[in-house]
């Protein structure tokens, strides 16, 4: 399960694994975009090389 914030719910949503939509390893960390219920898309960057956009 995923944690995110979603901004059409206006807040946090649990997401299972299978939300996933796509998944890239970048030099600015790993992209990570998730779709919620309401398919609302969501871009995530994560990882030890996650830095602020």
């Amino acid at each position: 399960m995923l944690d995110v914030h979603c901004p059409v719910h206006g807040r946090t949503v649990l997401l299972p694994h299978s939300r996933i939509r796509d998944l890239c390893n970048t030099d600015r960390g790993i992209v990570l975009e998730v779709e919620c219920y309401d398919g609302a898309r969501i871009t995530l960057v994560t990882g030890r090389a996650a830095r602020p956009a």
